[in-house]
């Protein structure tokens, strides 16, 4: 189990012609550039783009073809390639219905509905049904009871001794021997040991991706083998193997060639309230069949780069990682992921509403990428009040989808497809709702203008997949100084030669903000460096710094190259 965090944690500004920038060895097969509105040749080259990507790609073709409707004007072909991208899209939904790709199906849906674009022949409950109908021919209920879920109350009442033992008899502990272990010389028995519980009868089972990441991670190189140990048997080592895996949310779907003897039935954490009882089952130090009780102590904290976690006190140890957090009935109310060895009762779990929105991934396999328009936000407040008003974009990532389709920096999101969302963490809920490659309706405005009264429109935006450390893209994508931004929080001008700035404004909250940066302070980069494998960036400037006095100094800033705020 893990017991150390590490902190996981360009500009919107749309230049006059198409740049393009210098791969690195992580970029794309296409190198990203900059796309004006305002420039004939950047204009003729983006619906060049826009035809080429047409056969293969044609939601991605769609979302560029009504970016060039809504910021250009003039130009005859632009609404004949709108029409061809939405005919071709519509053909796409027909193909995909027609051979039983529902999860293509639904995503061509939305992206039409998101543009106005309804289907004559299909209705999304329609789409959605036959996904679910299409699971139930497979045999896996799992999937196919999710909207269904059973309804929890917790209260202070322990579990009856008929829940215990199945929640006992559904719960593994997991096994990753990885081989030996040399110390001063002397080889050591090196294996990771978590738990996992059952959630299929076909022998599907949930846990953490930390406990099992040698096992799918391609830059490990050592000896790992994966089993899991049943109560029954504990001395049994039964083979596992690794369906799918999610590393942000730190979740994973193991299979194994079992009948389980019980399963569990996933809740719904919406109704966890702090003060609510819970019960950890595990194998905390390899002692299988381990129950330990506790209350949800805080909710909603910051310690995944995508959502929020409970704060458990159940006693948690190494080897919990990946168990079942339930209620008195035995349902899932989360799965444990992390605990602080030295803070005693300061546990952490991931609510399984996560859980519930990516399973359907999990089981189709592989690696599980999330969505993102390629923005580092911030929540704010409404004009002259406290009330949340959205988030603001202080930075896009270069050819990301939120600047291709146009939306500026210092613009504010108010709502996704319809939906209102306040904050940061409500925008990354729906968006972790959305597939890659679907397009969505942004509602917001275009710059903050402290007026309450504010003039409203829409971007259309097909999400990509995001890296899972977003600090990468930005480096191999954008300049350095700008690149600071959201990595720093440094906001920054040049002044003198090629390394020397002046700090236009300082993002509240960012590691530049802690380290008592502000306006007007002027910085010397002498040395940036950049460890993509290890996940972090070091910066060492020289500054005077206005709350200093302007003395001279020498200051290092580290970060990670991940972060909460990216969306």
């Amino acid at each position: 189990m893990n017991k150390h965090f590490p902190a996981r944690m360009r500009s919107g500004v749309l230049i006059a012609a198409v740049s393009v920038l210098l791969q690195s060895c992580l970029s794309t097969p296409e190198k990203p550039y900059y796309v004006s509105y305002a420039d004939d040749r950047a204009i003729q080259y983006e619906i060049e783009k826009t035809r080429k990507v047409l056969s293969d790609h044609p939601v991605e073709a769609l979302a560029r073809a009504r970016a060039l409707v809504d910021n250009s004007s003039g130009y005859s072909d632009v609404e004949s390639l709108y029409s061809e991208a939405s005919r071709k899209v519509r053909s796409e939904l027909d193909l995909a219905v027609e051979s039983g790709r529902w999860s293509d199906a639904i995503r061509y849906y939305r992206s039409l509905a998101a543009l106005g674009m309804k289907s004559d022949a299909w209705t999304e409950s329609q789409l959605i049904n036959g996904r679910n109908q299409s699971w139930k021919n497979e045999g896996n209920r799992t999937l196919s009871e999710l909207d269904a879920p059973l309804a929890s109350t917790p209260e202070d009442d322990a579990p009856s001794s008929e829940v215990v033992s199945r929640m006992i008899k559904g719960t593994v502990t997991v096994w990753v021997d990885q081989g030996l272990k040399i110390e001063s010389g002397v080889g050591y028995a090196n294996r990771v040991i978590g738990s996992a519980f059952y959630i299929d009868q076909r022998g599907y089972l949930i846990t953490n991706y930390h406990v099992i990441s040698s096992e799918v991670d391609p830059s490990y190189e050592g000896y790992s083998r994966l089993y899991v140990k049943t109560p029954q048997d504990p001395d049994l080592r039964i083979p596992a193997r690794v369906i799918g895996w999610d590393p942000v949310l730190d979740l994973a779907l193991l299979k194994v060639e079992i009948e389980p003897p019980a399963i569990f039935s996933l809740g719904s954490s919406a109704g966890l309230k702090t003060g609510h009882r819970i019960y950890a089952i595990g194998s905390p130090a390899g002692l299988e069949q381990t129950l330990t009780s506790g209350i949800v102590s805080a909710l909603n904290r910051r310690l995944l780069s995508l959502g929020s976690v409970l704060q458990i006190d159940a006693p948690i140890n190494q080897g919990n990682s990946g168990g079942p957090i339930v209620d008195e009935a035995g349902l899932v109310q989360a799965v444990v992921f992390a605990g602080i060895e030295t803070y005693e009762g300061l546990n952490f779990a991931i609510p399984v509403e996560y859980l519930r929105v990516i399973l359907p991934v999990l089981y189709e396999g592989g690696k599980v990428s999330h969505s993102w328009f390629g923005v580092y936000g911030k929540s704010i407040a409404l004009p002259g009040t406290s009330a949340p008003g959205g988030v603001s974009v202080v930075y896009s990532v270069p050819g990301s989808p939120a600047e291709i389709a146009g939306i500026p920096q210092g613009a504010v999101v108010t709502a996704l497809n319809g939906q209102p969302v306040k904050n940061l963490e409500e925008l990354q809920y729906a968006l972790i709702r959305e597939r890659p490659g679907t397009i969505v309706r942004v509602t917001g405005i275009p710059a903050l203008t402290g007026e309450l009264e504010q003039e409203y429109r829409d971007w259309f935006v097909m999400v990509d997949k995001r890296p899972e450390r977003p600090g990468s893209l930005i480096f191999e994508r954008d300049i350095e100084n700008r690149a600071l931004l959201p990595i720093m929080g440094l906001d920054l001008e040049r002044v003198g030669n090629s390394k020397k700035y002046m700090v236009r404004s300082v993002v509240r909250g960012s590691v530049a903000d802690e380290s008592g940066f502000s306006e007007q302070d002027v910085v010397e980069i002498r040395n940036l460096d950049v460890q993509h494998k290890d996940g972090y960036v070091a910066l060492q400037l020289y500054t005077k710094r206005r709350k200093s006095g302007y003395l001279d100094a020498f200051i290092g800033l580290s970060a990670s190259l991940d972060s909460p705020s990216y969306f």
